[in-house]
């Protein structure tokens, strides 16, 4: 990448004042912007900052270790060009005392610190999820056996173990619990969150779209009724005025109306009144000689009455009944919640007894330091160590959650000194609990940092990518603004967001990104992996190049890959596809050593040796490459006893 900044990133080095959130798009120069935004403060001319008093917050421990060589390199880059500046050879000793790692690390330094203000020792180790799944399981079966020993005199607990175990079996039991555990740990107040999962703090309902649940359908009914009224309203414009289209335009009109009405919608109940919608007969008069106009209306009714009929399915039963059914089920959702209390205690005595804390521990202790155990306001531990830091660089924030960034936030409250850098369009820990929406609430409320006023939090979006050339960024854009949206992403992809070309690349005179849709007939894997095969096949024929550098050269085996979503299922119909043409592949499998051919054969030679009176392995081992009988050696053997054992 150039040396020399672009405006935004010369703006995320320098912009003060305010807690900053920099929107990174992929290969914008993240790293480097947060690298050169550390030697712009220790390189102040009338303040310089020592680097140890900066925390920077990574998502792996491999991530941090990464980021502290670079640093380390770019100081030694600064001190070669002034080799008599003392303070820049002053940060490279204090290089390692700088505060880099992840949340967790963090967190630990932090309650080693400050333990005897909670009921925790100093010297806690911190257990890895496979150490924590012993405590687990044991807690798990006490506060079951305990349940079942007292089920008698708890109707919500038969209530939850009938509505999952559907009177069979409970093995889903455990499973469930520690779902439910897990979710309310990520959240800033476990207790209040399971609280709202039982309706306890909820108010009287009214209607059945008041849930969450129902005003999410009823949402979700209205946008896709829109989309149809859309499409109809367009064959209307269209099919007006033509001969034989008078009654099938009516038609369609009648069926606006109807989902105007269904549209329209604002209770459960107005949908159910308003759900039963007659399409009547679509037929076309005699003088249609618009027949693909004609299809084409056939299709979009079509689409649309299939396509509601699924959408209304929710909307079987009227708002009395389903609040009465939820109403009913609430026994057994405060038999889950209440499960899930008494699994927290448990694990937690048992964790206070090995003297180990877990991840969510970590988080939420310290959490307790800094805002106290009901999270009422900051505290004077999170002044206190907020001051240590002249500011709070968080990498990766788009996959930070609810509790890390009230860390974060209480830490900087004071000062608004909190760097934040990520890009929501790369979250893809979502399944670990982490929520882009606190990225996304940030990138929304914030301001331009050009105009933003001191304390206000400001943004800055790098869109320019150093890694592609403009052809492989063009398809990009094409493909993120046709998917993403704020209903799709949560994020809109417009102009500002677009990616661009950061340095100039030669052209390779053809197309950089192409789609290709190809018809299959039967097998699916074998006929596209033979497209790929013979698509590389031409790619490798001498006239197709690849930028090294800045000349161009034609395309060798090892500068392509091939990605597949599920490799271990269907690398296999490539590899093959790629060796019937004679090009050789590495497939990079993970499998392990002893499940290769050659291993494999090994294995089942000694197999025999130990036991020759196994069928299976002996003949593997005669069929295999060191005898190499044939299917005709091993039917003669056979014939002349098929009552005894092969040997």
């Amino acid at each position: 990448m150039a040396e020399k900044l672009t405006y935004e990133q010369e703006l995320a080095v320098t912009s003060r004042g305010g807690k900053l959130l920099v929107s990174a798009a992929a290969g914008s120069g993240k790293t480097k912007v947060l690298v050169d935004r550390l030697m712009h403060y220790i390189q102040d001319p009338t303040d310089p900052a020592n680097i140890d008093e900066f925390l920077i917050i990574t998502y792996t421990k491999a991530a941090a270790a990464e980021l502290r060589t670079k640093i380390a390199s770019k100081l030694s880059e600064l001190i070669a060009q002034n080799p008599g500046n003392k303070h820049l050879q002053q940060q490279l000793m204090r290089l390692y005392l700088a505060k880099i790692s992840t949340v967790h690390a963090f967190c630990t330094d932090v309650l080693r610190q400050y333990a005897y203000k909670l009921d925790i020792t100093a010297d806690f180790r911190v257990a890895d999820e496979g150490e924590c799944l012993q405590p687990q399981s044991k807690a798990m079966e006490s506060i079951l056996e305990n349940a079942y020993d007292t089920a008698e005199n708890s109707p919500d607990f038969c209530a939850f173990v009938d509505s999952q175990g559907f009177g069979r079996d409970d093995r889903q039991i455990p499973e469930i619990i520690l779902k439910v555990y897990n979710s309310s740990r990520c959240h800033m107040d476990p207790e209040r969150w399971l609280r709202w999962c039982t309706g306890e703090d909820a108010v009287q309902l009214q209607d059945a779209a008041q849930t969450i649940w129902g005003k999410y359908l009823l949402d979700d009914l209205k946008k896709y009724v829109s989309l149809h009224i859309d499409a109809l309203e367009k064959h209307i414009a269209v099919a007006a005025g033509m001969d034989g289209m008078e009654k099938p335009v009516a038609l369609f009109r009648e069926t606006v109306e109807q989902l105007n009405l269904l549209r329209n919608s604002e209770t459960w109940d107005d949908v159910i009144r308003n759900k039963n919608i007659e399409y009547g007969r679509l037929t076309f008069g005699k003088k249609c000689s618009e027949l693909e106009i004609a299809e084409k209306m056939k299709a979009a009714r079509n689409a649309c009455k299939e396509g509601l009929a699924k959408r209304l399915r929710p909307f079987s039963e009227d708002s009395a009944q389903i609040i009465s059914d939820i109403s009913a089920s609430t026994g057994a959702a405060k038999g889950l919640v209440s499960l899930v209390r008494a699994f927290s205690r448990e694990y937690g005595r048992l964790k206070k007894l090995r003297g180990i804390l877990d991840f969510g521990d970590l988080e939420h202790y310290t959490l307790d330091l800094f805002l106290g155990k009901n999270r009422t306001g900051i505290t004077a531990v999170a002044n206190e160590v907020g001051s240590c830091f002249r500011e709070v660089m968080v990498d990766e924030y788009q996959d930070s959650n609810e509790i890390q960034d009230a860390i974060f936030a209480s830490l900087t409250e004071k000062r608004q000194n909190c760097f934040m850098v990520g890009d929501v369009k790369q979250s893809i820990y979502q399944f670990r609990l982490a929520d882009p929406n606190i990225f996304i609430n940030k990138y929304n409320t914030y301001f331009e940092a050009v105009t933003a006023k001191p304390g206000e939090g400001r943004r800055i979006l790098l869109s320019h990518n150093f890694r592609s050339s403009a052809g492989v960024i063009s398809g990009v854009n094409d493909v993120f603004q046709l998917c993403m949206s704020p209903e799709v992403g949560g994020l809109a992809y417009g102009e500002s967001e677009m990616l661009r070309e950061g340095i100039p690349h030669i052209s390779l005179n053809e197309p950089e990104v192409s789609l290709c849709a190809i018809a299959v007939e039967s097998d699916t894997y074998a006929e596209e992996a033979s497209f790929v095969a013979d698509r590389i096949v031409e790619l490798l024929d001498g006239s197709h190049f690849v930028r090294d550098k800045e000349n161009l050269r034609p395309i060798r085996p090892e500068d392509i890959a091939v990605l597949l979503r599920s490799p271990g299922s269907v690398g296999g119909e490539f590899q093959y596809a790629l060796k019937a043409r004679g090009i050789q592949c590495v497939t990079g499998d993970t499998a392990d050593l002893l499940q290769t051919e050659e291993v494999t054969a090994v294995i089942t030679l000694l197999q025999v040796i130990a036991n020759p009176l196994q069928d299976i392995p002996l003949t593997a081992v005669l069929t295999g490459p060191v005898f190499g009988f044939g299917a005709e050696d091993l039917s003669r053997l056979r014939s002349r006893d098929r009552q005894s054992d092969f040997y």
